[in-house]
C-alpha cells in the first residue's frame, strides 16, 4: 500500500508542477529525467523516426483472398468491426533489463541486468496505465466507427462473465522457444480484467482460443494490449508495447479448397489476426539491440526522493493502437494508403 501511495503522489506532483512541490525532488532524480528518454521526448520525434521502433504485422504477413493463413484478408470484411472488446491489458516484467548491445558480425552481444519489479508494483502500474489511457482509446475507436468496450461493459451478465474469465492457454513447443517472456517475474491486469497472456500474440493456437472467446462474447473483434516494463537500479522503464486486433475470418471456408492444416501459413483458420504492432524490444530473451528497444523512463528515485512521469502515456498508447487500426481500416474501405512505417 505504501508503494501505491508513493507512486500516485509522484504522479500528482508531476502533474501539478508547482514550484514548492518540485523543490522536494532531489536534483539527482531530476537530472535522470533530463538525460533520459521520457514519454514526451519520445512522442516529440518525427513520425518516420517514431515508427522505426515498431514491428507492424500486416506488412510482414498479409492475408490471402481465399481466406487461408493466420492473417485476415481485410477487403472481405466490408467494414471495420463495430463492437470491439478490450480483452486484456497486460503489464509485466521479464526480470531482465538490457544495458548495452554491441554488434559482432552477424551476432549482437547484449549485456543485461536482473531487476525484477514486485508483483504489487506491476499490479499498480496496470491500474495507472489503464486509467490514464482508456478514455483516449475509446475516442480512437469511435473515429473508426467502432465502440471499444471494457470487460465490465461486454461481460455484463453472469453467463458472459463466466465465459470471459474462463480462459486457459499454455504455450509449448515452437511458441515457447520464440521468446523469453516465460521467465516473467510479475504479470498483472487491472481489476475486472482476465489474463489473456501469450509470449507470441500471433501463434495459431493462441489466436484460435482468443477468437473463440470473441465469438462466445458476441463481439466483432477483440483487442489485446501488452506492456513490458523493466527495472534497473532505482529506475523503471517501458520496454515494449504490443497492440493486436483479432476476429473471425471474414472469408468463409471453401469446401472445394484443400487447405494444408499443418502449416499456419496455408491452412484455414476460423479466427485470424486483423492487424497488430509491437513497439520496442521484440525478443525479450535477448532483448535485441538497445536502439530498437523503447527504454522510456517513467520512474526514478534516490535516497532523498522519487519521481514518476507518465505525461503523454495516453497519447503514446493511442498512437500505437491507432496504427494497428488505421491500415486495417484502409484495406477494409478499399482506400489503401500505406501507413508510413520505415
Amino acid at each position: 500500500m505504501k508503494r501505491k501511495i508513493i507512486l500516485l503522489t509522484c504522479i500528482a506532483v508531476f502533474a501539478i508542477g508547482s514550484q514548492a512541490q518540485q523543490e522536494v525532488i532531489d536534483p539527482k532524480v531530476k537530472k535522470v529525467f533530463e538525460k533520459g528518454i521520457t514519454i514526451s521526448k519520445f512522442l516529440a520525434q518525427k513520425d518516420e523516426d517514431f515508427w522505426k521502433n515498431s514491428k507492424p504485422l500486416m506488412y510482414q504477413f498479409q492475408g490471402f483472398k481465399d481466406g487461408h493463413g493466420m492473417y485476415a484478408w481485410p477487403p472481405a470484411a466490408k467494414q471495420f468491426p463495430r463492437k470491439v472488446g478490450l480483452l486484456t491489458f497486460l503489464v509485466f516484467d521479464p526480470g531482465l533489463f538490457e544495458q548495452t548491445a554491441k554488434k559482432m558480425g552477424y551476432l549482437t552481444l547484449v549485456t543485461t541486468t536482473a531487476g525484477a519489479l514486485k508483483a504489487s508494483t506491476t499490479k499498480e502500474m496496470s491500474e495507472i496505465l489503464y486509467n490514464l489511457s482508456i478514455g483516449e482509446l475509446k475516442k480512437s475507436f469511435n473515429s473508426f466507427g467502432a465502440e471499444l468496450l471494457s470487460p465490465d461493459e461486454f461481460a455484463n451478465t453472469d453467463k458472459l462473465k463466466e465465459i470471459y474469465k474462463d480462459f486457459s492457454f499454455k504455450e509449448s513447443g515452437l511458441s515457447k522457444m520464440l521468446s523469453g517472456e516465460s521467465g516473467a517475474n510479475t504479470l498483472a491486469v487491472p481489476n475486472n480484467f482476465a489474463v489473456y497472456f501469450a509470449e507470441n500474440l500471433t501463434m495459431p493456437t493462441y489466436v484460435d482460443v482468443v477468437t473463440s472467446k470473441i465469438k462466445e462474447l458476441g463481439l466483432d473483434a477483440g483487442l489485446v494490449v501488452k506492456i513490458q516494463l523493466g527495472a534497473v537500479d532505482q529506475t523503471m522503464f517501458i520496454q515494449s508495447i504490443s497492440s493486436v486486433l483479432y476476429g473471425p475470418n471474414p472469408v468463409p471456408k471453401d469446401p472445394k479448397v484443400k487447405y494444408v492444416n499443418i502449416n499456419p501459413a496455408t491452412g484455414y483458420h476460423e479466427g485470424v489476426v486483423y492487424n497488430g504492432i509491437k513497439m520496442g524490444a521484440f525478443d525479450t530473451k535477448n532483448m535485441l539491440e538497445t536502439k530498437e528497444g523503447l527504454n522510456i523512463l517513467i520512474f526514478a528515485r534516490s535516497n532523498k526522493s522519487e519521481m514518476a512521469d507518465f505525461t503523454g502515456f495516453d497519447t503514446l498508447l493511442n498512437k500505437i493502437v491507432s496504427g494497428t487500426c488505421y491500415s486495417y481500416n484502409m484495406w477494409v474501405k478499399g482506400d489503401w494508403k500505406p501507413f508510413q512505417f520505415k
